[in-house]
């Protein structure tokens, strides 16, 4: 491949040294861009596996950054082998502490926050209490999104940009371009539409009772051209580790079925849809649970929409598959592996990640990591989609347009196609993916390039 000026012009056989694989550049369409910067910045719970190692971690982060609250997050119940609960923050004494489960659906608070919040029940949300009716310190879904979020202080508008900077190095490591983040309206506004540089952004604006203005936000994002915004998200579910996905059938270990969340509790999911299409914009929905997708398609069909995102599509019934065809299936491969234990418990586990069945049902796939719940690696995605001895494995072509090409149609980035006239972005791999993947084998990234500069590790 040749270019100049940072455009392709030519793709054919030349002289020179030669390289083992190029891709083009990687696009994950799920993150929580300034959620993942701040986490880097703050403990992390997620090597701890039993309650010692929490405490021990816990211990560390309250000696080594003794002011203000205490923010961290990672934390695996199953991992743990049980769940966290207010007992456990003993340690920081009166300093309020908040600790985010690793899916950042369920969040561990200390007595000096119980304090502070409004803990009267709440529509969508939970505060749990233990066997003799007590707090636990334990808040899930909205408890924790209406009730606890406001009074978490936040890092100012100018450290978010400064942490986002920081990541972008870390996302070019992974061959990464371009990302579609599920942002907070005030946080797109003072954080990432002054700009970000060395990656292409999508945004998808979190729709939670938050006062928007998209003519501003439009306005304001055209100064850039890297800068883009796609779409708006709700929640029609919480999540499988939480044991709030919306499902059809009970757990096997005793579980409720989850409930309905946001716009889907609320019976307008489908006049929402339909108002963020007025506007322009693709209405993306969290869900994960089989009630949960079909709800979703319900309304995608009740309003017209032919082409929704269906973010995450974990739990799918036989007689919803055909009812994707022509919507975005934006799922998260790795999380297969991290939810394993919770498929296991599920009613049908043959009924999660269904990566064929979606894609020959005309379901649209687009792969991502939602980070940071899990890291933001393609090529692990593209590993667990393909791998031989899943019933519901794909090809590695597939899976590569899911991390490249359909990546970034989904949330409207520019095609990364290595084409000529196209820009110069790709990534240098140590072997063909083809070989590879079907292996086990994940291929180093040994340079990535962007419209023809390179952003990380070296040319061959």
């Amino acid at each position: 491949m040749c270019w100049q000026n940072g455009v392709v012009t030519g793709l054919e056989s030349s002289q020179g040294k030669s390289v083992p694989c190029i891709v083009p550049a990687f696009v994950d369409p799920h993150v929580h861009l300034i959620l993942g910067a701040r986490q880097t910045q703050r403990p992390d719970f997620s090597n701890c596996r039993c309650r010692e190692d929490f405490l021990q971690c816990l211990e560390v982060a309250h000696r080594e950054r003794p002011d203000g609250w205490l923010i961290g997050g990672g934390w695996d119940a199953g991992r743990l082998g049980s769940t966290p609960d207010r007992s456990w923050l003993e340690g920081v004494g009166d300093r309020p502490c908040v600790l985010w489960s690793r899916d950042i659906h369920v969040a561990v608070v200390n007595d000096a926050v119980l304090s502070q919040l409004d803990v009267s029940p709440i529509d969508g949300g939970c505060f749990h209490r233990d066997d003799r009716g007590q707090l636990s310190g334990r808040l899930k879904e909205a408890a924790a999104w209406h009730r606890l979020n406001p009074l978490v202080p936040e890092p100012t508008a100018s450290e978010d940009r400064f942490f986002v900077e920081q990541t972008v190095p870390q996302l070019h490591a992974r061959g990464i371009l371009g990302v579609g983040a599920m942002e907070y309206f005030r946080h797109v506004e003072s954080v990432l539409a002054p700009h970000v540089e060395g990656i292409d952004l999508s945004i998808t604006l979190l729709d939670r009772s938050e006062e928007l203005n998209i003519h501003s936000l439009r306005s304001a994002l055209a100064k850039h051209a890297n800068l883009v915004l796609s779409g708006m998200k709700s929640f029609a579910d919480g999540t499988l580790g939480a044991r709030t996905a919306w499902m059809h059938t009970p757990w096997t270990d005793g579980s409720p079925q989850g409930w309905p969340l946001d716009h889907a509790a609320e019976g307008t999911l489908s006049s929402w849809a339909c108002s963020v299409r007025d506007e322009g914009l693709d209405p993306a929905v969290h869900a994960i649970g089989s009630a949960a997708v079909d709800a979703v398609l319900t309304a995608f069909e009740s309003a017209g929409i032919e082409s929704g995102r269906v973010e995450h599509a974990q739990f799918v019934r036989d007689d919803d598959l055909h009812r994707f065809k022509g919507h975005w299936c934006s799922m998260q491969p790795a999380h297969q592996v991290d939810d394993v234990r919770e498929i296991a418990t599920c009613a049908d586990p043959r009924l999660a990640f269904r990566y064929r069945s979606l894609a020959e049902a005309g379901g649209r796939l687009a792969f991502s990591s939602d980070w940071p719940v899990v890291e933001a690696d393609p090529l692990r995605a593209m590993l667990e989609s393909v791998c031989p001895d899943h019933s519901e494995s794909i090809d590695v072509i597939s899976s590569l347009e899911a991390v490249t090409t359909s990546a970034a149609r989904m949330v409207r980035l520019p095609d990364p196609t290595l084409r000529i006239g196209g820009p110069a972005s790709f990534v240098v791999l140590d072997e063909d993916p083809r070989e590879a993947l079907p292996r086990g084998r994940v291929p180093e990234i040994l340079a990535t390039v962007r419209q023809g500069q390179v952003v990380y590790g070296d040319l061959p």
